[in-house]
């Protein structure tokens, strides 16, 4: 675990290229965070201002593709709103699969700039996890693009190296899951909707996979479940929705932790 984690440090400060002529006044940083294995996350580019006023700022952010695929970045809630509100004047965002470019003029006459503060949300950027394990996401100077594009600030028309700082994407496996399948027996039946009821309201044991127990599918947890699960099994009700009959996975389910353990294995 420790040459782990030496050899994803030595890839962050090999993406931001060292700190040589980085100026510690302004610090662009990504965020880290979890992503699901198949599914997608997001990480945002943020950026501390403890210098002069900003005009403008370019940056590259790369990620390694046999872990995560970028494949969306957009303006964070302060680029969108920079310019008195309104987005920049001019704003070019480029996508590739090892990560995004950033070009920024917050005002082609000069009337807006970004005042000094901190926590200022750039972009936010959308990741594919390719497979698990912990991954570096970071600034990335002169390597995407075509030309290559710089990180830097512009302040009082001068361009700015800032201190980089990357972050980490833990990619995690998703548990498959059987909707309705409260016991985690691999069935779905009237014993299941007898364990909601139990868990819910006479303080009977935990599911191990709480979504399973969504059996209608409304993002809850409560006794319509249970009616669900009976309705479909004597009153020729409808079946749960996806994943069942087999198991699998719901849509934007990002949760690790969504199901500890499940009647799918």
């Amino acid at each position: 675990m420790a040459f782990k984690k030496l050899v994803l440090a030595a890839f962050i400060v090999a993406l931001t290229g060292g700190v040589s002529g980085q100026d510690p006044n302004y610090i662009l940083s990504i965020s880290s965070g979890n992503i699901p294995q198949g599914g997608s996350g997001t990480l945002t580019a943020n950026l501390d201002n403890n210098g002069a006023e900003i005009s403008g700022w370019s940056h590259g952010v790369c990620n390694d593709t046999a872990a995560l695929i970028c494949t969306d970045a957009v303006d964070g809630a302060d680029t969108a709103t920079i310019a008195g509100g309104d987005p920049p004047g001019f704003d070019a965002i480029a996508i590739y699969d090892e990560g995004y470019t950033v070009g920024v003029v917050i005002d082609l006459f000069g009337a807006f700039v970004m005042p000094p503060g901190t926590g200022y949300e750039l972009n936010v950027a959308t990741y594919t996890g390719v497979a698990e394990g912990t991954t570096a996401v970071a600034p990335c100077d002169g390597v995407l693009g075509s030309p290559p594009v710089d990180v830097v600030v512009v302040v009082g028309g001068a361009s700015i190296t800032p201190t980089m700082a990357g972050g980490t994407a833990d990619v995690v496996g998703i548990l498959s899951y059987l909707r309705g399948d409260a016991n985690s027996d691999g069935r779905v039946n009237i014993a299941d909707g007898v364990w909601i009821i139990s868990e819910l309201f006479l303080a009977g044991a935990s599911s191990t996979c709480p979504a399973s127990r969504d059996a209608n599918g409304d993002g809850g947890a409560d006794a319509a479940d249970a009616v669900y699960i009976f309705t479909y099994r004597f009153s020729d009700g409808p079946a749960p929705s996806d994943p069942f009959p087999d198991c699998g996975t719901s849509v934007g389910q990002d949760d690790p932790d969504v199901c500890a353990a499940s009647g799918c294995g």
